[in-house]
């Protein structure tokens, strides 16, 4: 009977871990859409003041020039697979 009961309580453990699991995956997903959808509007509401200020001569200069290519990475070349240590192939 006792061994009924650890799987039991084992099972139980298992299901709250799951469920933990999955309730913190939809969290990250929940702010993720939010980060998202506030990048967009924050986007769409630069063009329009950009299609605004192309009618205007002087320009106008916010806390974000720049910010788009300092988060663009450069380009890079593709690494090459390194060789797995020798210990590795040589197994006995």
């Amino acid at each position: 009977m006792a061994n009924w009961e650890r799987k039991s309580q084992y099972l139980l453990r298992e299901i709250v871990k799951f469920r933990t699991y999955i309730d913190t995956l939809s969290t990250a997903q929940a702010a993720k859409q939010k980060i998202y959808a506030e990048r967009e509007a924050r986007e769409k509401e630069m063009e329009d003041s950009d299609r605004g200020a192309d009618t205007d001569t002087s320009v106008q200069y916010t806390e974000d020039d720049g910010a788009q290519e300092a988060s663009e990475p450069p380009a890079s070349k593709p690494m090459p697979n390194p060789a797995p240590p020798a210990a590795f192939l040589l197994h006995p």
